[in-house]
């Protein structure tokens, strides 16, 4: 699932805008999926995208409509959707309008809930399919976006949608890797002076914080050395999201509470939960030094950078991304209990409250 706020404006019944759009909004083009665009009076509010359900039995697409009207109980402003499905590359010749049984389905569930599904098509391999036809026959070419105003006005302002979600994978070797890592193994930080060090980076551009973690070796084995402390992979993202002084003060609370005491700031936080949202620039440059430092890490260390960068998707509302990413560490090590405990929370379709909020949500920068 998907959720992302947008600003950027869109005719919501030209669907050569919307196919344009859509890949803009994600981050990546969508296959085998469901996107709806949430529709709060004549705005764009929100882009979500869900899985293709199985259409047999009867009772698990049942179930699939249920949960996919369920999610919309957070944004109870949303009044009408314009939906797209891309069906399977492999769809044969069709006796109907493909999953128009899941179209029919959804509709109703929605109209229950007192919200229009104003637009719907089913985007196949070479054609397209509005759900107001009747016949399978009345289809259309699929439209080419590439000259798309839409497409063209965001890929000017710096928008370049993945082929695919992004797992973490493919990220070049550091030349010196073996070294960093080395003086990493020979390292013996504690967790209060790792969190100090990423503090001072996430205080940096990322141009600047790039150039100085690769151009000091050292730098980079603290970071990665402070991986090792569970308490430095668990308050990362609060780090970035609120500030060193805040973090410190946490940190204290960790230190004196009683055993299975919580500390209410930390764990609202994480779970996206409370009045605050986080620190949007500094939150993108932990993205980018965790990303960075894929280059360099090994295992836990890996796994580790690997979920704060899926709770950072998961945070600006991009759950497909973070489930990506969340996947390919369980692939890698199914025991690994951060990255189950965040994606049992995708699962339950938990957002954080800020994801749905015009004033504290994550805007990309083309918006």
């Amino acid at each position: 699932m998907t959720t992302t706020p947008e600003r950027h404006p869109l005719s919501l019944a030209d669907v050569e805008d919307i196919l344009a759009y859509i890949p803009h909004a994600l981050g990546f083009h969508p296959v085998d999926s469901v996107v709806l665009l949430l529709v709060q009076e004549q705005r764009l509010e929100a882009t979500l995208r869900v899985d293709l359900p199985a259409m047999q039995p009867e009772e698990g697409l049942n179930a699939w409509v249920l949960q996919v009207t369920n999610l919309l109980r957070r944004m109870p402003e949303v009044r009408s959707v314009v939906a797209v499905v891309y069906a399977p590359s492999g769809l044969g010749s069709c006796r109907e309008i493909p999953y128009r049984a899941m179209h029919e389905k959804l509709r109703d569930r929605l109209q229950l809930r007192g919200i229009e599904l104003r637009h719907a098509w089913c985007l196949g391999p070479r054609c397209i399919w509005d759900y107001h036809a009747e016949s399978v026959e009345a289809w259309l070419p699929r439209p080419q976006t590439d000259g798309n105003e839409t497409h063209l006005s965001m890929v000017l302002a710096g928008s370049a949608p993945l082929d695919k979600p992004w797992d973490g994978c493919g990220m070049e070797p550091w030349p010196n890797a073996e070294n960093v890592r080395e003086l990493a193994d020979a390292l013996r930080g504690n967790s209060v002076e790792g969190i100090a060090r990423w503090a001072k980076l996430l205080e940096l551009p990322p141009e600047l914080a790039a150039r100085e973690i690769h151009e000091d070796p050292t730098c980079a084995a603290e970071l990665i050395d402070s991986l090792r402390w569970k308490v430095v992979r668990d308050i990362l993202p609060y780090l970035a999201g609120t500030s060193h002084g805040e973090t410190v003060d946490v940190l204290v609370k960790l230190s004196e509470r009683e055993p299975g005491e919580e500390v209410p700031e930390l764990g609202q936080f994480l779970l996206g939960q409370g009045w605050r949202s986080p620190d949007w620039e500094r939150t993108e440059r932990l993205w980018y030094l965790a990303r960075d430092l894929l280059g360099i890490a090994q295992n836990h260390q890996r796994y580790a950078l690997m979920c704060v960068l899926g709770w950072i998707e998961w945070a600006k509302g991009r759950g497909s991304l973070a489930m990506t990413l969340l996947d390919q560490v369980l692939r890698e090590c199914p025991d690994y209990n951060l990255a189950k405990l965040l994606k049992e929370m995708l699962n339950q379709g938990i957002m954080p409250h800020w994801a749905t909020d015009q004033l504290r949500a994550w805007r990309a920068h083309f918006a």
